[in-house]
């Protein structure tokens, strides 16, 4: 999913775009394409200690399709742009922890919900070991 997003934002980048899909306004849509890039190479490839260098490079991306647009005779090339794709992996950063434990939590009331689970529960020891009569 991660490349199939970098190639549609790549392709958005770098093509003519009389009327650009999107948000309605560009900033906000380079944002929102930096977060999901960001979310998806964080959770497509979860080793967090290399996390730094994943962020790293998607901000060179954004940095490459600058300059890229800078030559382009039918793009421009900005500051703000580049701005706003920070701003995308910021808000990735900053919402990681919630998006990741309401994953865990999600994950653990499906599993909670399976039947093995039930199974499970059914065969657990009682809460207090002892018997009715001590």
């Amino acid at each position: 999913m991660f490349w199939l997003c970098l190639l549609a934002i790549t392709w958005l980048a770098l093509t003519p775009q009389p009327d650009p899909p999107g948000l309605g306004w560009d900033k906000l849509n380079h944002a929102a394409a930096f977060l999901v890039l960001a979310a998806l190479a964080d959770l497509g490839w979860p080793v967090r200690a290399q996390l730094p260098w994943r962020l790293g490079l998607l901000l060179g991306y954004g940095v490459l399709i600058e300059l890229v647009q800078a030559v382009l005779a039918y793009r421009q090339g900005s500051a703000l742009d580049l701005a706003a794709d920070a701003v995308g992996v910021a808000l990735w950063l900053g919402g990681r922890r919630i998006v990741l434990a309401l994953g865990e939590r999600a994950r653990g009331r499906t599993a909670a919900l399976s039947p093995a689970a039930a199974d499970a529960g059914r065969n657990a020891p009682a809460d207090n070991p002892r018997s009715p009569g001590e």
